[in-house]
């Protein structure tokens, strides 16, 4: 069973060949033909003249652009799509490719822009004629959920707050003196394969590293926000041990809340707003992390300064974020929130039924 769940999550476990091949394999993925009003899909309206929706890909391949143009073909929609996964992967990305021309084909009236992550990401889907923007989406993430707490005792050296899969390569902090981890294991897994993927990791703690989830009957208990801002708060380091995923928003959070990073090279985004002064590149083993951390404790940056640099980036990107969606609306938009052009909701995902989205469009158009 557990053999057979390697191959069907070949990215997450890290089979190379495999990988590749199941980025083909999305070629296959059928366009969505029903939809239920009741499904659940994340998105958010930053427009609705013209109608500019930003959706999750859930469903595959771009989640509520479906529903949407077949239900208003007539309409001028923009779907803005973002990457989850790096793309830096010729096969994911020539599938992607595929798949917009299909969506194109099929709803010509209907605008479709991949946001990228990374500059190579936004080059690669050029050359393959995507319709692409850079747009990273770690500028997203919402700063007044992440901050320093005064006072709070630092008791750990580092925190890893990542999802409990192979490629997120734990291992790599198993030597740094203490450790804290903030995990989840992926709801789309076979429980199988969620217990053993628990029980090991459980099983190879090294002396003075703790989880703090609670884990009730083999079931990761996940924290909210503020659960997660308070476990930053408790250490000195936060750490990003992947080779190759998506921008990864805890690497923001990180230096939101006044912890500066030490980071493996890597691929899909998370770099963006990282600054020489606030974050370390070390190399993929585990004492390189161990130096990193030690180094990094050693330099003892106030909080605050670690968290003021990275808004000075994020606030640059948003600009031009925002520059560009009223670039798509033909007009400058009068703002109520200085940070955005839009009517903001954190990480722009807002969980809501089609027909609240859809209830929310006919609304504005009846005014």
């Amino acid at each position: 069973m557990l053999r057979f769940s390697y191959l069907k999550f070949p990215f997450l476990f890290n089979i190379p060949i495999l990988s590749q091949l199941a980025g083909l394999q999305r070629i296959l993925v059928k366009t969505p033909t029903v939809f239920h009003p009741d499904t659940a899909v994340s998105g958010l309206f930053l427009d609705f003249n013209p109608p500019i929706f930003y959706s999750k890909p859930r469903p595959q391949p771009f989640g509520a652009a479906h529903y949407f143009a077949d239900r208003f073909p007539g309409e001028p929609f923009i779907f803005l799509h973002p990457i989850t996964m790096s793309l830096e992967r010729p096969t994911y990305a020539f599938s992607l490719a595929v798949q917009y021309r299909r969506f194109r084909r099929a709803h010509p009236f209907s605008r479709l822009i991949v946001l990228a992550n990374t500059e190579g990401e936004e080059r690669l889907l050029r050359r393959l004629g995507i319709d692409v923007y850079l747009a990273p989406q770690n500028m997203f993430v919402d700063e007044t959920m992440y901050h320093p707490v005064p006072g709070r005792k630092r008791t750990y050296d580092a925190i890893y707050n990542a999802m409990l899969a192979p490629m997120k390569r734990h291992d790599l902090a198993r030597l740094v003196p203490s450790c804290s981890y903030v995990t989840k294991l992926f709801d789309h897994w076979p429980p199988e394969l969620k217990r053993a993927q628990l029980t090991n990791f459980i099983r190879r703690l090294p002396r003075g590293h703790v989880v703090c989830n609670m884990i009730t009957e083999g079931r990761i208990v996940p924290l909210d926000h503020i659960q997660v801002n308070e476990a930053m708060a408790s250490a000195h380091v936060g750490l990003c041990l992947s080779k190759l995923e998506g921008a990864m928003y805890a690497s923001l959070e990180y230096l939101l809340a006044g912890l500066p990073v030490v980071s493996t090279r890597s691929k899909g985004g998370r770099d963006t707003f990282f600054h020489p002064d606030t974050t370390l590149i070390v190399d993929d083993n585990p004492r390189a992390v161990q130096e990193g951390v030690a180094a990094m404790k050693a330099r003892a940056l106030p909080v605050e300064f670690v968290r003021a640099t990275t808004l000075q980036l994020m606030t640059a990107e948003r600009e031009r974020f925002n520059t560009f969606i009223d670039g798509l609306r033909g007009h400058q938009a009068i703002r109520t929130d200085p940070r955005w052009s839009f009517n903001y909701y954190p990480k722009l995902h807002k969980i809501a039924s089609l027909s609240d989205f859809e209830g929310e469009l006919i609304s504005y158009q009846s005014i």
